[in-house]
């Protein structure tokens, strides 16, 4: 499962060590001054969009972890495909992924604690 924290203005994603040699990063960053929409997503395969990136992998019925390519732009990807996933959304161009699509031990609190950070972010 991946793990969240806040460093500055940046909500930055810990990968597990076997999804982090998958995706060849250990950590994925992205400012919260991006962030348009927390939710959590039930259903696992509802969240993907077609086109693995190169930098795609995945263990099938297991997880998948990497970049997915589409035509609004690009998605991170790190969840197991069991249970429910946290997707974090961005509508800004200069954002380094549009959607990121996670696994996270309480994803309901991870959504919760990102709304209110992305509400009091919005507010400075």
């Amino acid at each position: 499962m991946t793990r969240l924290h806040i460093d500055g203005g940046d909500l930055v994603v810990r990968l597990p060590w076997r999804w982090a040699l998958a995706a060849r990063r250990r950590t994925v960053r992205l400012p919260l001054k991006f962030v348009d929409e927390v939710r959590v997503e039930p259903h696992w395969w509802r969240a993907l969009r077609p086109d693995p990136g190169r930098r795609y992998r995945f263990r099938p019925g297991r997880w998948c972890v990497g970049e997915i390519e589409h035509a609004r732009g690009r998605d991170f990807v790190a969840m197991r495909t069991r249970g429910p996933v946290l997707v974090v959304s961005t509508s800004v161009r200069a954002a380094p992924y549009t959607r990121l699509l996670l696994s996270t031990s309480a994803p309901e609190a991870e959504a919760i604690r990102l709304l209110r950070l992305t509400a009091r972010s919005s507010k400075s």
